[in-house]
């Protein structure tokens, strides 16, 4: 039974060597027949040149394949490349900063295995050292996420195994802005989850800086639901009911004579009513962004290179296939 193991790789010279050495042991230890996907997401260091050069060293255990994406497309895009590329039983996406600890795998592939479980997830059960800007952050993101789409993402990470029916479904969904965690949890499968406390990274630095976070949450919000454009809708309500009665107000005092100026009163609701239309026409543009960015159908990812032990597996592409006629247009790519 063949396993395969996505890794997607950013600027992860620093600690390769270590994770494949960690990864290797506990692979080892499991009765299955592994390959290894490294997929190296526009990395700027050494990262492509040390897994093109797993791919020429004797590995007799399992064979690895190092995909190379043209430029840095994004994590999202990185693993849905391993994904494409895996041809194997289940599959297991893990990092390669060893913050998803490998001797986790065999327990991972016994539930999946005995438990016919078809996704196995890594749950993180204390996160790991970060600022406290990023703590809350978190926090508040998982809580907005869960209001608008209703899934509990508190503690969810991409480290997870899925099933050969989870991989065929992921890798067919036809929108090009993705989030894995999200995607695994709304295709709605049976699910496991392994609880693990993330160890701090031992080399190199986290490419996730406060810019890259807000910009998920931004996408990751906006593609699951529409919640915040009927915020938008209720303020609009909530400012129609305020102006119908101050409206009533205003007719009231001038008809009792005491009428007021009142131009500080009119300053302020002008200014208020115009930062809640800016911050709606606003809301509706961020979608309309999404929108734009989904029609035009361009490649989640365009791989520039490949080196692999075998021919066996799957085929990364560099489209998105939406049915059976456009997967098969690109069945011989890099072969």
């Amino acid at each position: 039974m063949l396993i395969s193991l996505i890794v997607p790789i950013h600027n992860e010279q620093a600690g390769l060597a270590r994770f494949w050495q960690a990864v290797s042991a506990s692979l080892k230890q499991s009765g299955y027949t592994f390959e290894v996907v490294m997929v190296d997401d526009g990395s700027t260091d050494d990262s492509w040149q040390l897994i093109s050069e797993l791919t020429t060293a004797d590995q007799s255990s399992f064979d690895v394949t190092a995909i190379r994406l043209s430029r840095n497309f994004g994590k999202e895009a990185a693993i849905l490349a391993g994904l494409r590329r895996a041809g194997g039983n289940a599959a297991i996406v893990i990092d390669a900063d060893l913050q998803h600890p490998p001797k986790l795998i065999p327990k991972m592939l016994e539930l999946w295995d005995k438990g016919k479980i078809p996704i196995v997830e890594g749950v993180k059960h204390k996160r790991q050292h970060e600022s406290s800007l990023k703590r809350v952050g978190a926090t508040l993101y998982y809580r907005v996420f869960k209001l608008s789409s209703g899934l509990d993402m508190r503690g969810a990470s991409d480290f997870k195994l899925l099933d050969r029916r989870v991989i065929d479904h992921y890798i067919n969904l036809p929108e090009t802005a993705r989030y894995f965690r999200g995607l695994t949890a709304w295709m709605g499968f049976d699910s496991a989850a392994i609880e693990f406390e993330p160890p701090n990274r031992e080399a190199g630095m986290s490419g996730w800086s406060i810019r890259n976070l807000l910009a998920l949450a931004r996408t990751t919000i906006i593609s699951f639901s529409s919640l915040p454009l009927r915020i938008v809708t209720w303020l609009g309500l909530i400012g129609l009911i305020f102006s119908l009665g101050l409206t009533i107000q205003t007719l009231w005092y001038k008809w009792m004579g005491y009428a007021e100026a009142g131009f500080p009163t009119v300053i302020l609701l002008i200014l208020g009513m115009g930062s809640m239309i800016l911050f709606g026409l606003g809301l509706i543009g961020e979608y309309i962004g999404e929108i734009y960015r989904e029609v035009k159908r361009r490649p989640s990812y365009i791989v520039s290179d490949i080196h692999s032990t075998s021919d066996r597996g799957g085929n990364p592409g560099n489209e998105q296939p939406t049915d059976t006629e456009l997967a098969s247009l690109h069945s011989d790519d890099y072969e």
